[in-house]
């Protein structure tokens, strides 16, 4: 595991310099011009944005749907690996774990892949390898000499380092477990090492981000428990849980997953003040769609991290909720492209930005 060590830090310096990018962000009433647009004219207003430079870049190699999401990568690597480079000390150290996210949600792409038969060039368009390290560790994973979740682990294996640990995670799955074990043994890992070393820290306003990361895995129990009672599901949910919320402990997650029905769940919530507003959304889901829940989940998510954000002005707080806004703005503009391509309706690609 990361520690973190004591050392100078020059947060409050960087929290200007990530404003300035987050008023580069996609103001989210622009989402509902963009769900009129196809393919070509999402493009063409990402570039006149923040994604200019890759655009311009990536046109020579790449057209359609093919360019805006090499872009959209491409850009959102960019991005954390100058928020990384903005802040030193502890604070850069807490950054980095933060970031570090974004490996383990790699480790899960490539898991899908490999299973799916993806390509080499396929993958690297999924994955977000912020920089030349990162690259290099995931690099030798891409040939098509690895196919399984074995050889995955094998590989890491080899490498030894942090490749290393995450081989140790994968492999307390059980050989021939469907993906989403792989997955949730991957997020526990993740959200593990995070919360440990943000209560062995001493750096000042630790105590808030530590507060903001339970709050996700809040939010993040809230919907693996929804998507375990929209599918019926019987069995033991105790996997799927991650310890350390902070409104859900996970003896009420566990109560939660044996709703009778997504109704019943969310009468569960009535005393749940975080999540009071969404409860609305979650009794109102049919058929098991969850799309309007899950966005629903999330806003409430951010508005109440951007409460916090307001109240830690000159913390790593802002920092964290531009990072998270930031991906949040990377997947909506991928899924409602991807969605145009594939002739989905404006009514199904609005659920993915309410």
């Amino acid at each position: 595991m990361r520690a973190i060590v004591r050392g100078s830090s020059n947060y409050p310096y960087a929290v200007a310099r990530v404003q300035a990018k987050r008023a580069k962000l996609i103001p989210p009433g622009d989402f509902d011009k963009i769900l009129k647009m196809d393919v070509a004219e999402i493009t063409r207003f990402v570039e006149e944005s923040a994604y200019k430079t890759e655009v311009d870049e990536l046109a020579t190699r790449f057209k359609g749907l093919d360019l805006l999401e090499a872009a959209l990568t491409v850009n959102e690597e960019r991005t954390y690996e100058a928020v990384r480079q903005m802040v030193s000390g502890e604070g850069g150290q807490i950054i980095n774990l933060f970031l570090d996210r974004y490996h383990f949600e790699d480790i899960k792409t490539l898991l899908r892949g490999k299973q799916a038969g993806a390509s080499r060039e396929e993958l690297l368009r999924e994955m977000v390898l912020e920089n030349q390290a990162a690259y290099d560790t995931f690099a030798p994973l891409l040939s098509e000499d690895i196919k399984t979740a074995a050889d995955v682990i094998a590989a890491f294996q080899a490498q030894g380092g942090e490749a290393r640990e995450w081989a140790s995670i994968l492999s307390t799955v059980a050989p021939g477990s469907p993906l989403p074990r792989y997955e949730d043994a991957l997020d526990k890992a993740y959200y593990d090492r995070l919360v440990t070393a943000l209560q062995a820290s001493k750096q000042k306003g630790v105590q808030e981000v530590l507060g903001f990361v339970r709050r996700e895995i809040d939010a993040r129990n809230l919907l693996n428990a929804a998507r375990w009672v929209a599918a019926g599901e019987q069995g033991d949910f105790a996997p799927f849980v991650i310890p350390g919320g902070k409104s859900l402990p996970v003896g009420t997650v566990m109560a939660m997953s044996k709703a009778k029905d997504l109704e019943a769940l969310a009468e569960s919530l009535a005393d749940v003040k975080a999540f009071a507003g969404v409860r609305g959304e979650l009794s109102k889901a049919k058929g098991g769609r969850l799309g309007t829940f899950q966005a629903a989940v999330w806003r409430a998510h951010l508005k109440e991290l951007d409460h916090l954000s307001h109240l830690n002005p000159l913390s790593l707080i802002p920092i964290l909720v531009f990072l998270i806004r930031k991906h949040r703005e990377v997947v909506i503009l991928r899924a409602v492209a991807r969605g145009k391509a594939a002739g989905l309706s404006e009514a199904r690609l609005q659920e993915l930005i309410a």
